[in-house]
């Protein structure tokens, strides 16, 4: 059985709401799906917007690939590969979740930015 989330089988979750908890509370997660949504990007550029670690970025555009949400379409020019990623369906809506946690966070919580 392949992985929920990014989870293992011994760490699977019976409840939806938990298991797209555990994704969206993930470093970085929700900020990747916002940038992408607005726009494709190449994964240098995604890093700048994110201002986050290589390292940080490849782990979650992984994570995020194996659970469908988002795709890399690679590109030959000149004999050099190009990688631009981008949301899929399934990741476009999630969008919609993201920003509404966002939104219920800025009325109900307290954060520092």
């Amino acid at each position: 059985m392949s992985s929920v989330y990014g989870y293992s089988p011994d760490n699977h979750f019976t409840c939806p709401a938990e298991a797209l908890a555990g994704l969206l509370g993930k470093k970085w997660v929700p900020s990747i799906i916002e940038e992408l949504y607005a726009h494709e990007l190449r994964f240098g550029e995604l890093q700048r917007h994110l201002g986050s670690t290589p390292k940080m970025v490849k782990q979650q555009l992984a994570l995020l690939e194996e659970n469908g949400i988002v795709e890399n379409q690679r590109m030959t020019y000149n004999n050099t590969i190009e990688s631009t990623y981008y949301l899929t369906e399934k990741g476009k809506s999630l969008f919609f979740i993201v920003k509404q946690m966002k939104d219920w966070g800025n009325s109900h919580l307290q954060c520092s930015n």
